[in-house]
């Protein structure tokens, strides 16, 4: 029997399986993906490029063992952000990943950059691997797959919808303007299934996680704390009392804990207030769930379990050991995470996965109202610093949690709030015509098709929609970018 029936028969079986409601498939292939994208050393090429790397500063004994691009501009600017509220004004501080890049920005840069190195260097070896980069409809991580890795064979793979929205619906829109030569989503179950199961298992192609939370994923987010800590340490921003994350994969969390006790360890005057702590909220009203009923992110079982920061903290603390680092964190990172991590998980905060709750859209009607200011990339050609995108997906839930606690806080409240800000500035266009191909997925899937009729607009400063009986090129693509 062939390879290629002989994969589609396992993977038969598997479905079947997971469909029958057993965890143990589930959590055999969720394992998998992670590791799917492993270290791999850097080309010498990559090797020169090496000194802007700020893990690399601290963690120099990476350097040749861990391949790295640096996708974007670095550091991102620390802003300050002015809204008037109850006869007052309150500021707060952004940390502007959002200004990454002027290709496509938020956290997944840093994200990617030692995973499409390590790509790069793994399709050189192998020329015939492809990479499968999964995620909902209006994953991020897709398009800035698309974007960063627009030079490997990476194909979306689309596991399901989202809550319809135009933020999510142009998402799709952007990974499509790539030209991707396969598309993988939830219509075809099986095919998705049995491209994920190989890619792991039986061939040499790689997926990108769920969020690109994999041990490289997170090794970008420990730079980017480091960078914070840079800045704190240089007065080029203040330390912080309270630093607001979104979470979906636990990426973006699990560097930033990893990052804070190791800025400690290595000394850098940062991360020094007593009440110092992370806010963390779920975008995921399943994950927001588990995590009331069974301290998803924070309890001592949850590190057997992928997707979660118990499990990455153990997973990059191992592999930083392994790779020369003195110091074992995962029990520094499991101290501050159960004693300086407060997870909100209110239902009524998070709503729905990918779309605004209540409490966050009424929050997100600030944006326009947002006096920010501060030192802007040269490349974004701007003299005043722009209003963050306060995405319904991501990043306006925890936005809406700092807000209220800023205007429940008394007048003279001395609290130094940041809001870590995920979501890109600049929404990509590339270099082909994304409508026809959105058209025929339309076509071929009623249920993606009413998905995409469904969304709409959510901010006063990003107006547009999408109606796929119509071209509705100009509805929608002036809140792009075109990349050259």
């Amino acid at each position: 029997m062939g390879s290629v029936a002989s994969v589609a028969i396992v993977c038969a079986g598997l479905f079947t399986a997971a469909a029958g409601g057993t965890g143990v498939f589930a959590f055999w292939l969720l394992r998998g993906m992670y590791n799917s994208i492993q270290a791999l050393p850097p080309t010498a090429e990559m090797l020169a490029d090496s000194d802007s790397c700020v893990l690399f500063r601290y963690l120099p004994m990476l350097r040749a063992r861990v391949a790295w691009r640096p996708l974007g501009v670095f550091p991102t600017p620390v802003h300050t952000a002015t809204l008037p509220l109850s006869n007052s004004k309150r500021t707060f501080y952004l940390k502007r990943e959002d200004l990454s890049s002027p290709r496509y920005g938020g956290n997944k840069v840093r994200t990617l950059q030692h995973q499409v190195a390590a790509c790069e260097v793994h399709l050189a070896a192998t020329p015939d691997a492809k990479f499968i980069c999964i995620g909902s409809a209006g994953s991020n991580q897709t398009v800035a797959a698309a974007v960063h890795g627009a030079h490997l064979p990476i194909y979306p793979c689309y596991y399901k919808v989202d809550a319809p929205d135009l933020d999510n619906t142009i998402n799709v829109l952007s990974a499509l303007s790539f030209n991707p030569a396969k598309v993988f989503f939830w219509r075809h179950k099986l095919q998705m299934l049995c491209a994920l199961v190989s890619a792991v298992f039986f061939n040499a192609n790689k997926v990108f996680f769920l969020g690109g939370n994999n041990v490289l994923g997170v090794l970008g987010q420990i730079g980017a704390v480091l960078e914070l800590a840079e800045q704190i340490q240089a007065g080029d921003a203040p330390d912080v009392d309270e630093l607001y994350v979104a979470v979906g994969s636990s990426c973006t969390l699990t560097g930033l804990v990893l990052g804070v006790v190791l800025a400690r360890h290595l000394g850098l005057r940062a991360f020094e207030r007593a009440n110092f702590k992370i806010v963390a909220v779920p975008i995921h009203h399943g994950s927001a769930k588990l995590s009331r009923s069974l301290s998803l992110y924070t309890a001592a079982w949850a590190a057997f379990v992928p997707l979660t920061p118990r499990f990455g903290i153990r997973s990059t603390a191992a592999f930083l050991v392994k790779n020369g680092v003195s110091v074992d964190l995962e029990p520094l990172a499991v101290a501050f995470l159960t004693s300086h991590v407060e997870v909100v998980a209110d239902a009524d905060l998070i709503g729905e996965y990918g779309a605004h709750s209540a409490r966050s859209a009424v929050a997100a009607a600030f944006d326009a109202h947002l006096d920010v200011r501060g030192d802007v990339p040269a490349w974004l050609a701007k003299e005043k610093a722009p209003q963050p995108w306060l995405c319904g997906h991501f990043v306006a839930k925890p936005f809406a949690l700092l807000l209220e606690r800023m205007e429940a806080a008394p007048v003279d409240d001395k609290t130094v709030r940041l809001l870590w800000q995920t979501k890109s500035l600049v929404q990509p266009k590339g270099p082909s015509d994304e409508w026809p191909r959105f058209q025929e997925l339309a076509a071929s899937c009623p249920i993606f098709r009413d998905w995409a009729m469904r969304g709409r607009a959510s901010s006063v400063l990003r107006r547009g929609h999408v109606n796929v009986d119509q071209d509705s090129r100009k509805s929608y693509q002036t809140l792009m970018t075109e990349l050259a």
